[in-house]
């Protein structure tokens, strides 16, 4: 059977699982990419399709189903309600007007037929009816192709410098937070201020980005892992350039770097884990031949008192953030700050026990956190104060807090992130 036949087939599949759904709901809705050529199921595909998804929750369907076949991956938006008019017009509006919105085609079906667009589709790099240029072959393969990739990679690097430097500025914003670095404070950093921490933000994001896009198109094997490892080096190579020598974010770039590389994994194919376990998988590849280093003081923190730092956050596929994200709600200072705190007491956080100087005063202050009100003003003062005048810090949580922020963002904007099934009930 050649490819051709195997997309028919694939159309075929889903018309008649639209055919069944419409037995129990009255509108079912599709969305799948418009992609010219014979390889349906490419990276691209997937990052339209997962570009698409906020519809999840826009359209307030009461069921949906994300999928694939030959024919590429493919959403089905399931209404108990008849609204096939209305819900055309909508999606035929989000075609037309949404950056990537020519590259995805939007059916809206009721119990008699699929609806029509009232207005014709115009082409990909023209202004033109799409049918004129596809009859007269005005456009070559080569030629859309590298339009529509172009197309995709500005919209992700727009939405991801937005994402990244949201969910750090989040953090860093955040006042008062016990010894680390505010707008108003270095803490209990000396050689750090808040204009150095944005130095090192814009240094390290371009690299992050990278790290996506690799992601999105090698092999998921260990040449992509080295690569990733080379690129995160030059992330903080960037770093050490842009604040002479401070480490300002080096766990960030670690922490961050596997978790955005977990989601490239997760959107750009059809992965039914949810994004912790791709992170696992991440940590454990990245950290097989990790050699002990007894100048390195997070190692020095482990075999000295078991404290695995950074590295055993990782490995765990980052269990404290998924028990702790969902403290989280709407991003205000409150949830932030209440989330900060659950990682602090949570964490192994090498960065507070180098600074604590001794096992027995590192957990001491974790006990004052768990003894913490956080209904009180007063006592949240006290114990930033207590922190900057013994030099505490906490920056490995400070790290997943910008990776929780940074993993709820991605989830509003695409399929979801967390679950590990494909059907959700609302």
């Amino acid at each position: 059977m050649n490819q051709s036949d195997k997309i028919l087939l694939g159309r075929e599949e889903r018309a008649l699982l639209i055919k069944e759904y419409l037995k129990d709901y009255k509108t079912v809705a599709t969305l799948k990419a418009n992609m010219p050529g014979s390889d349906k199921n490419s990276y691209l595909s997937y990052l339209v399709v997962n570009a698409f998804s906020f519809l999840i929750s826009q359209l307030g369907c009461d069921k949906y189903l994300y999928n694939c076949n030959d024919d590429g991956p493919y959403l089905l938006f399931l209404f108990k309600e008849d609204i096939a008019q209305d819900l055309k017009r909508k999606t035929t509006h989000i075609e037309e007007n949404h950056s990537l919105g020519r590259f995805v085609d939007i059916d809206v079906y009721n119990r008699i037929e699929c609806l029509s667009r009232e207005n014709k589709r115009r082409c990909f790099i023209c202004d033109d009816l799409s049918i004129n240029c596809m009859r007269t072959n005005k456009h070559s393969y080569e030629m859309i192709m590298a339009f529509l990739e172009k197309s995709v990679k500005d919209y992700y690097n727009e939405v991801l410098n937005e994402i990244i430097d949201f969910s750090i500025m989040s953090e860093l914003n955040l006042e008062p937070k016990f010894g680390l670095v505010t707008p108003n404070s270095i803490g209990s950093h000396k050689d750090m201020n808040y204009q150095l921490m944005i130095k090192a933000k814009e240094a390290i994001k371009p690299r992050i980005i990278d790290m996506f896009f690799l992601t999105i198109e090698k092999k998921y094997d260990f040449n992509l892992i080295d690569t990733l490892k080379d690129i995160g080096k030059s992330a903080e190579t960037d770093m050490f350039k842009a604040t002479n020598g401070i480490n300002c974010y080096k766990g960030l770039i670690f922490n961050l770097g596997i978790m955005i590389s977990a989601y490239a994994l997760k959107v750009s194919r059809y992965k039914p884990e949810n994004i912790f376990d791709v992170a696992t998988k991440f940590s454990q590849n990245l950290l097989k031949d990790y050699k002990f280093d007894s100048l390195s003081y997070g190692d020095v923190a482990y075999s000295k008192f078991g404290v695995t730092g950074v590295r055993g956050e990782a490995l765990s596929g980052f269990a404290n953030i998924k028990n702790g994200i969902g403290l989280i709600n709407d991003l205000n200072a409150k949830d932030l700050l209440n989330l900060l705190v659950y990682y602090i007491i949570h964490v192994e956080d090498t960065t507070l026990l180098k600074r604590a100087k001794d096992i027995k005063f590192y957990h001491e202050v974790k006990e004052m956190f768990s003894n913490l009100d956080l209904n009180s003003g007063l006592d949240i003062v006290k114990l930033n104060d207590f922190c900057i005048a013994n030099n505490l810090s906490f920056g490995g949580s400070a790290d997943l807090l910008v990776v929780s922020v940074f993993l709820k963002k991605i989830n509003n904007i695409g399929v979801n992130v967390f679950d590990r099934n494909n059907i959700l009930n609302f």
